[in-house]
């Protein structure tokens, strides 16, 4: 069976992979945003979520997951680990199947959480690492 980190890397080689960056921000200090944009300029489908912005790098934000319209090949997480937990239930109310939890944005309890999950996690790697060592494979 396919690892989960193998199975975002298969989604990060094609061009029409739609990520839902989830914590997207306007802070350009903040991952939130510098995922956003790098993901951008790799050109994936960038989804901004955040519950406070309209706008994210140009694109529409949705406030939550459950108002992103599919599909969803990706749900990167950028969220402290206490609004991570909201994160994975929505991820699973939604029927979305591959979230990646970036650093920081889990603890224990998160990862169980996600361990029992209806849905693949990626919570070993950075996304920005992991979709610059694929662009080269890119379909």
């Amino acid at each position: 069976m396919e690892s989960p980190l193998e199975r975002a890397k298969a989604r990060l080689r094609k061009t029409t992979t739609r990520i839902a960056v989830v914590g997207a921000s306007n802070d350009p200090t903040k991952y939130g945003n510098i995922i956003v944009k790098n993901l951008m300029r790799r050109g994936y489908q960038v989804v901004p979520v955040n519950l406070d912005e309209t706008t994210i790098a140009g694109l529409p934000v949705y406030r939550t997951l459950l108002d992103v319209p599919k599909p969803v090949d990706i749900v990167d997480v950028v969220t402290p680990p206490d609004a991570t937990a909201q994160v994975l239930r929505d991820a699973a109310a939604a029927g979305l199947d591959l979230v990646w939890l970036q650093d920081g944005s889990f603890d224990a309890a998160v990862l169980a959480d996600a361990k029992a999950a209806p849905f693949q996690t990626v919570y070993d790697a950075c996304i920005m690492v992991v979709s610059r060592s694929v662009a080269d494979s890119r379909t």
